[in-house]
């Protein structure tokens, strides 16, 4: 729809668009400024074409891609928050589960509360890699256009090369389709999980101690190998040794000192050079 609306040839793709597209892109401005979606880098970009009377044909064509994602992400907020909202929730439960099962004792187990939910998702920046990664995407599909207008080829996002794109950025962004989870989102769901769980388990015991569990199988890292069994407070300094490093090269024993559990340093996922952590952590009593 984008593509045929521009009209884009070699011609006048870096040209001055013409009042007739300038006054269509500003329409597009303000239904997402109405939509509440003029934020972070695509706010700043929108609000600065519609300010300016000279713009070119090329500037419009990014734009319209990145209000497409813009507007892709923005159906897809409320669902996404919902499905981590219920997993969230399942392992705060669980740390409280695993508390009163420990303690041989028989409580009512509470929800989470929206507040802290949002509180742990503001910590795992999870907005800040959805705006990097649609902000990829768009040049991706962006720098496609530019090639196939160069080479004289029809702008159709059926075409091979735009579904090629398409089809590779479905298998590592944020959004969730047909219930399947991206490899990324995965891979957050296991910090956000163990911070709900260890909030779960100080819902009743806040003195509490947790034991790191490794799965040994010998596909384990050296790091969570290093760090299976030992035992940690959840709100007091701990101490221990891991290995650590930048990249498995740079891998060596060294004496660590943190305030409770630091996702990536004591509480799984643990992280450095990138590997997909399996490890997990159990209530100590």
């Amino acid at each position: 729809m984008i593509f045929k609306t521009l009209k884009l040839n070699n011609s006048n793709l870096y040209s001055i668009s013409d009042i007739k597209t300038k006054n269509m892109v500003n329409t597009y401005i303000e239904e997402w400024k109405d939509k509440g979606l003029l934020k972070e880098h695509f706010g700043l970009l929108a609000k600065n074409i519609y300010s300016r009377t000279r713009v070119k044909n090329n500037e419009i064509l990014e734009l319209l891609i990145y209000g497409a994602y813009i507007e892709e992400q923005s159906k897809l907020d409320e669902y996404e928050k919902q499905i981590m909202y219920d997993d969230i929730n399942y392992y705060y439960q669980e740390g409280q589960k695993e508390v009163l099962n420990a303690q041989n004792k028989k409580k009512p187990i509470s929800i989470i509360d929206m507040a802290l939910f949002l509180y742990l998702l503001e910590q795992a920046n999870l907005e800040q890699y959805i705006q990097m990664t649609i902000q990829y995407n768009v040049q991706q599909i962006y720098k496609q256009c530019l090639i196939n207008i160069q080479q004289q080829k029809e702008l159709e996002i059926e075409n091979n090369e735009f579904q090629r794109i398409i089809n590779q950025q479905q298998n590592t962004k944020l959004c969730i389709n047909n219930d399947k989870i991206s490899g990324f989102m995965d891979n957050q769901l296991i910090g956000l999980n163990n911070r709900a769980k260890i909030e779960g388990i100080k819902e009743l015991d806040n003195n509490a101690k947790v034991r790191f569990i490794a799965i040994t199988d010998g596909k384990e890292t050296d790091m969570c190998h290093s760090l299976d069994g030992q035992i940690f407070y959840i709100n007091k300094e701990n101490i221990f040794n891991r290995y650590y490093g930048e990249t498995q090269k740079d891998l060596r024993i060294e004496r660590i000192k943190c305030k409770g559990l630091v996702v990536g340093l004591n509480l799984p996922p643990i992280s450095h050079h990138f590997h997909w952590c399996r490890s997990t952590i159990i209530y100590q009593i």
